[in-house]
């Protein structure tokens, strides 16, 4: 190659280096463009008053906001109102206006908040659980009533009516909305509940049953009171003071004298618990991209007469990225800590109850601290998209999202035992389950999973889930 086209060649790559550079100087500039928020109007909000929609967003009225900074403050609103589990769509639109000051213009679809519907649930720990044990016994009936968004202020108002494998009555009550700011809440629980057959003992890591004939083999009474407070959009603190009160025939406590300690039937405690919670997650019940921690420290027995002393520490932590265009990655952490080295096979649960690793749904692990890992890389075969459900009548049962993720998962967990664990194997070793799933994410937020697992004790098979595999928290 010559001198002058050496030459030529160097003007031509600097001449682009200073477009380019000149491009995104202008760019720069355009997007420091301050704007004023001149005005907010919402759209669709039939119930939920205008002040809760405005709580969510992330500007105010009269804001000056970078051109820059315009579509992460509207993004993040509308994450903001979509966990609030409110409205089936959210869209948030800007027009300029000619005076170079911004219009934002709400528009959201509200749910069903009126929910009277028939219960039909089985007791066990998972549904995978159920299929295996097969007992049709095990079904509760009967009936609920919840209202979301009670007087159109995010209140909510849940009644549960019980019977059969258990019976319940359970009441509880949430507000947001103490304060104009909408920081400070309250919420409140009575619960009491009677079972004619209790898991009173673990072996081999699967839990044993005893049946009463003619009395309640357990009774629970169980009541609660909780103020929060949200002084961020992404920052949640709670605490709660409550009353436990549980007893049992004397029959389970002669069969499992550790069932409540000391050959106790009877065990009385109160609590108080203070919790936080920092969340970025894009979804609450099925998290593509974001973050979030929270920790739950817990006295469980306040004063010296009650039937257990202790503090209970659990700390929860999730990851989740965006890799490529439908390629997602997560990741949730659990670790429960007890200061009690000996707690009673009533409260001693470890990972196989709520906590489970996948591959492992039909064992249960009792231990005072664990720790829980679960990481998944999920593919998005099909993208989200919105479906109208045309053999519907117009409303907010009509229009629906669907959703379809191939995934690959890998579960860990350790438990370390105590000194009333000594009928269960899995204590003190390295747990872990593994294998592939598909997810179909629908419909008021319904997650249906179909998993093929293996375990560590090389065991294989389909699970089938309904809920989030993701800490719901």
């Amino acid at each position: 190659m010559n001198h002058w086209a050496l030459n030529f060649f160097f003007q031509i790559c600097f001449t682009a280096i200073y477009l380019f550079n000149a491009t995104s100087a202008f760019a720069t500039k355009d997007e420091k463009r301050l704007l004023m928020i001149e005005e907010i109007s919402i759209k669709g909000n039939k119930k939920t008053n205008d002040k809760i929609i405005l709580r969510e967003l992330t500007f105010r009225l009269e804001d000056t906001i970078s051109v820059a900074e315009l579509n992460d403050n509207i993004t993040q609103s509308i994450q903001n109102l979509n966990n609030t589990l409110l409205f089936n769509f959210v869209y948030i639109n800007n027009n300029y206006k000619s005076n170079g000051n911004l219009q934002v213009e709400v528009v959201v679809e509200e749910r069903w908040y009126f929910w009277p519907f028939p219960i039909f649930e089985h007791s066990h720990r998972n549904l995978s659980a159920f299929f295996k044990d097969g007992d049709l016994s095990r079904i509760n009936y009967g009936v609920s009533f919840t209202i979301d968004n009670f007087r159109g202020l995010r209140e909510q108002v849940k009644l549960r009516l019980i019977w059969g494998y258990r019976k319940e009555i359970k009441l509880q009550y949430f507000s947001p909305n103490l304060d104009k700011q909408k920081k400070h809440g309250i919420s409140g629980l009575v619960s009491y509940q009677t079972n004619y057959e209790v898991p009173f003992q673990s072996v081999s890591n699967k839990p044993i049953y005893y049946s009463a004939s003619s009395a309640d083999a357990k009774r629970n009474f169980n009541t609660s009171i909780s103020y929060t407070y949200r002084p961020k959009h992404n920052w949640y603190q709670s605490v709660t003071i409550g009353w436990v009160n549980t007893s049992v025939l004397d029959t389970i406590a002669k069969l499992n004298p550790n069932y409540f300690g000391n050959s106790s039937n009877k065990f009385l405690y109160s609590q108080i618990k203070y919790e936080t919670l920092y969340d970025k997650r894009d979804s609450k019940i099925f998290p593509l991209e974001g973050y979030f921690g929270k920790a739950e420290i817990a006295r469980q027995g306040i004063f010296n007469s009650e039937s257990i002393a202790n503090w209970n520490v659990k700390l929860w932590s999730g990851y989740y990225a965006k890799i490529t265009e439908r390629l997602y990655t997560g990741s949730d952490i659990t670790v429960q800590l007890n200061s009690e080295n000996n707690l009673p096979y009533y409260i001693n649960e470890a990972i196989g109850y709520r906590n489970y690793i996948r591959g492992m749904e039909y064992y249960t692990t009792n231990g005072q601290n664990f720790v829980l890992n679960k990481n998944s890389l999920k593919y998005q075969l099909i993208k989200a998209k919105v479906i109208n459900l045309a053999f519907l009548p117009e409303g907010k049962f009509s229009k629906t999202h669907v959703s379809l993720f191939w995934s690959i998962f890998a579960d860990t967990g350790f438990v370390k035992p105590g000194q009333r664990t000594l009928t269960d194997d899995f204590e003190g070793k390295f747990l872990y389950g593994y294998g592939m799933g598909l997810y179909l994410y629908t419909y008021y937020d319904t997650v249906f999973r179909v998993e093929y697992s293996i375990n560590l004790l090389g065991e294989k098979g389909f699970f089938i889930h309904f809920g989030t595999p993701f800490l719901n928290l």
